[in-house]
């Protein structure tokens, strides 16, 4: 649409001069024709014949695609003059583009970006084309190291291609306001806020490098570095071209930076950080690589999307974009695989949390669709296992696979639903939400209700204010709770990933090992014992803020004594399904002294006078 709409303006504006020169030209014609008595006043002539002249030359402009300054003529000698000058500039071999071709690359784009070669200015288009004249010109090692020298040599060179640029123009017979104006467009002295063709312009400069110099220039730099120049690079481009660059093609890793960049760049990162995935067992990564190149590209593509929206249809609209076509759903598989080992384990997890976050704004990807997705990918890579042993064993290292993803992603999501969203999203057939996450939710909602009632009161007339340690209290509780909502999905998930995982053998035609490897089993009591650590923390939080509330229930307004007795009920439910999730995991441990300061904190709070009964006595 973007790409139509300047065409579209362009044969309006034909239409409305070819008009305008049509109707001049039939009233001059008209005052001729006609005797002295019935001619028409000479003022009206005179504007006719300045619409027909202005519609004319409007209509002339349109036709010769507004060449103007020294006539097409110069401009085509121009273009011919800065291909000749490009073709001798020496090619170096990191270049993946010799001079001329990354200025016809550049060109391409500006057509692209602004609707057809009709709308392209002469001065944009001999700007474009001399995007790197001169530009080796001069050796860095001229100037001194350091980021002085750096500055003085980068000036330098802008002074010898602006130089060589305006001689080329000149000789070619360019007029001086179009030398001017295109001189200022290739030093990139104009705002691109302001004016749109430095805009298209910086463009095509990003599209370029994303297109053809990205995924070289990346090799052998620090993951962080490459992210952080994408996410520059995504914020200089307008909108128009960040559509244009989702639909480039880009390898695994390269991939994988650019949608970290594009999270970063749209401050999608700052709302949480990254959480911890489980570090699966070298056997178990062995075996899903393995696993994953028996799995032919396109049938990936083709069967991964055929069982998805086999699931759930309305993903369609999510996989819609450039960006999530099959073969970088494909892409993004691979990159999470290479990034499984121990060692790289902390990039997964910022993928995967840009994945989410990006999914999540530009997709509406949500807690509810990650079992159909499971469930895609899992029978996708299993169905090309060729035995049925095989079958059941890589069944379980995707499943682990996974998990250990969503230990990262989910809880992102989880903060992005509502109300009927993560209702939808526990009714799913993955276990997430579970119990735990809904008593965090139900604590949170329990201290919302007492802090509610507070407010209420003390606005009220000769309603009592609460002191200020209360309510900064509960603002407190509310923001731990709902963390831990989302620390909870990561528990949950990193568990069943290091359950799933136990036992594979590297060779799936093997069988089963009934035991499991020290290493492994360390991984699994790590993610049992945050299992019982967070529902731990909920039970404290809820049964603390209950606590702190007992010294205000004197002074509730009557009518929202109702509303005072739910919160605190939701608080004493939350805090007993939390105790019986520690009480669970715990066992699961293996018996007593396998978390001893969980435990402590769990006898602690036995042993304590529960606030319940007293928090509800407000009827009286």
């Amino acid at each position: 649409i973007n790409c139509e709409i300047p065409k579209l303006l362009h044969q309006a504006v034909m239409a409305a001069a070819a008009a305008s020169a049509a109707a001049g030209a039939s009233v001059a014609t008209s005052f001729l024709s006609v005797s002295s008595e019935t001619r028409p006043r000479p003022a009206l002539v005179a504007v006719a014949a300045a619409a027909g002249g202005i519609g004319g030359f409007l209509f002339w402009r349109a036709v010769s695609g507004g060449s103007n300054g020294g006539g097409s003529a110069s401009v085509s000698r121009a273009l011919r003059r800065l291909d000749a000058e490009l073709r001798r500039a020496p090619r170096r071999p990191e270049d993946v583009l010799d001079e001329i071709q990354h200025s016809q690359e550049a060109e391409r784009f500006v057509l692209q970006l602004s609707g057809g070669d009709e709308l392209v200015s002469p001065a944009l288009r001999l700007a474009a084309r001399a995007q790197r004249l001169e530009r080796h010109a001069i050796p860095r090692s001229s100037y001194p190291d350091g980021r002085e020298g750096h500055v003085k040599w980068r000036a330098a060179l802008k002074c010898r291609q602006e130089e060589c640029f305006t001689s080329i123009l000149r000789k070619a017979g360019v007029e001086n306001s179009m030398i001017a104006r295109a001189c200022r467009l290739l030093s990139k002295d104009l705002p691109t806020k302001e004016d749109r063709e430095m805009q298209v312009l910086e463009d095509a400069a990003c599209l370029v490098f994303l297109s053809h110099e990205f995924s070289s220039f990346q090799q052998g730099k620090d993951a962080l570095k490459i992210v952080d120049i994408l996410q520059k690079s995504w914020q200089k481009m307008s909108r128009r071209a960040q559509e244009i660059s989702l639909t480039l093609e880009y390898e695994p890793k390269a991939l994988g930076s650019f949608v970290e960049a594009i999270a970063v760049a749209e401050g999608l990162d700052k709302k949480q950080s990254p959480m911890v995935a489980p570090r699966l067992p070298q056997s178990c990564i062995a075996l899903l690589r393995k696993s994953w190149k028996q799995v032919p590209q396109a049938a990936f593509c083709s069967q991964f999307f055929q069982r998805l929206y086999e699931e759930d249809s309305s993903l369609k609209e999510l996989f819609k974009s450039p960006i999530a076509k099959p073969m970088n759903v494909w892409k993004v598989v691979q990159y999470l695989l290479d990034l499984l080992d121990a060692e790289r384990v902390p990039r997964l997890e910022s993928l995967a949390h840009a994945l989410a976050a990006t999914s999540s704004k530009f997709g509406r990807l949500r807690l509810e669709h990650l079992a159909a997705v499971k469930r895609a990918l899992v029978r996708t890579v299993t169905s090309h296992a060729p035995t049925k042993q095989e079958k059941k064993i890589v069944n379980r290292a995707w499943e682990a696979f996974f998990y250990a993803v969503t230990a990262v992603s989910a809880p992102h999501l989880s903060k992005e639903c509502g109300v009927t969203e993560v209702s939808a999203a526990t009714a799913t057939s993955l276990p997430i939400p579970a119990a735990g996450t809904h008593a965090a939710f139900i604590a949170a909602n329990g201290a919302a209700l007492l802090e509610m009632s507070l407010n209420m009161t003390a606005l009220s007339q000769g309603g009592s204010s609460a002191p200020e340690e209360v309510l900064a209290k509960l603002r407190e509780a509310r923001a731990w709770l709902i963390d831990c909502a989302g620390d909870d999905i990561n528990a949950y998930c990193g568990l069943l990933s290091s359950v799933y995982a136990q036992g594979i053998p590297e060779d799936p035609a093997a069988a089963t090992k009934p035991g499991s490897g020290t290493a492994e089993e360390t991984e699994r009591r790590l993610w049992l014992r945050r299992a019982a650590e967070v529902p731990m923390l909920v039970a404290e939080l809820a049964t603390g803020t209950a606590s702190a509330c007992l010294s205000c229930k004197s002074f509730i307004k009557p009518s929202l004594k109702g509303d005072w007795i739910a919160g605190a009920k939701l608080l004493r439910t939350a805090s007993e399904i939390s105790l019986k999730n520690v009480v669970l995991n715990l066992k699961e441990m293996g018996g007593v002294g396998k978390a001893a300061d969980v435990e402590k904190r769990m006898a602690k709070m036995r042993d304590a006078e529960p606030p319940w009964e007293d928090l509800m006595d407000v009827m009286h």
